[in-house]
């Protein structure tokens, strides 16, 4: 029998894999794996889960500067939260490390988490180390849903308008390093309850749309002409590059003028297309672990999800 590689399954089959057994809901969650953060049945608020990791070698390199990867650790979690429509509460830390690892460094890396964390009212509560072949830092996120129910993948419907924030393609930027996490902007769309769905653009918008789409059982068409692009960046940049961190969301056709006009940010809004019946079309592939080679360093998705 021949063997099936993590290649051949890339990410969304390991995750079918490891995970088709698991509840989508159950006594302690609303929403459980599929979506930018699980929800659980707590209290006041609906409470908002996330894990997410950085890997040396995978999401930063030796020479990143040790503050920014601190940064990067917190930001792409606090991204998850922000395509809920939540607010950031509390987070413990999971830091794996080889002996030799520089205390400088280490030290610089959680001033860089600190400053983040301080900037978004994030509580820093606790954590764990352990030794590791390479550095990792894993964070566990808490939020809450403080202005009504959290925004899912799979609320679209068909005839929505498809909108993502700011600009796609951070090949050759530092921007994975210093992005600003969407949380103002999605807090504000699930407050005025503009957004059907929405999610955050980790794996790039040919990865993460086809994801929106599934999870609303809808496809879709974009106009490519009409992506927002970095200087530089290439359509094909734009959709498959990944780790852009803007929002992904879709949006009634008679709510999107008022969400034009009453768009309170300076962070730019552009709608590139529209949901439709029908199977997904598969316009591009975006960013996968097992199946991708190179990164944007030259490692090996350095700048990995």
């Amino acid at each position: 029998m021949k063997r099936t590689t993590l290649a051949q399954l890339g990410e969304a089959g390991l995750l079918r894999l490891l995970t088709s057994r698991w509840p989508r809901r159950s006594r302690t969650t609303t929403v459980g794996i599929g979506d930018d953060c699980a929800v659980l049945r707590s209290g006041r608020f609906p409470l908002l889960f996330k894990t997410d990791i950085v890997v040396e070698g995978v999401h930063f390199s030796s020479r990143t500067p040790a503050h920014l990867i601190g940064r990067k650790a917190l930001a792409r979690a606090l991204s998850d939260i922000a395509a809920m429509g939540g607010v950031p509460t509390a987070a413990v830390i999971t830091l794996g490390l080889p002996p030799s690892e520089s205390p400088r460094r280490l030290t610089a890396i959680y001033r860089g988490m600190e400053a983040l964390a301080r900037k978004h009212g994030v509580e820093l509560v606790g954590g764990e180390t352990t030794r590791a072949a390479q550095l990792f830092l894993n964070v566990a996120l808490l939020g809450e849903c403080r202005d009504g129910p959290p925004v899912l993948r799979s609320g679209a419907r068909a005839g929505d308008l498809i909108f993502v924030t700011g600009q796609l393609g951070a090949t050759q930027t530092r921007h994975h390093l210093t992005f600003e996490p969407r949380l103002a902007e999605g807090r504000w769309l699930a407050r005025n309850r503009v957004a059907t769905a929405m999610m955050d653009l980790s794996d790039g918008l040919g990865a993460d749309l086809p994801r929106l789409g599934e999870a609303s059982r809808l496809g879709y068409e974009i106009d490519a002409n009409k992506l927002p692009r970095r200087r530089g960046a290439s359509i094909e940049a734009a959709l498959n590059d990944g780790e852009d961190f803007e929002l992904l969301f879709t949006v009634s056709p008679n709510r999107a003028d008022w969400l034009k006009k009453k768009w309170p940010f300076a962070t730019a809004l552009h709608c590139i297309g529209m949901m439709r019946k029908g199977p997904a079309s598969a316009f591009a592939h975006g960013f996968d672990h097992f199946k991708q080679r190179r990164g944007r360093t030259g490692l090996r998705g350095t700048m990995g999800r």
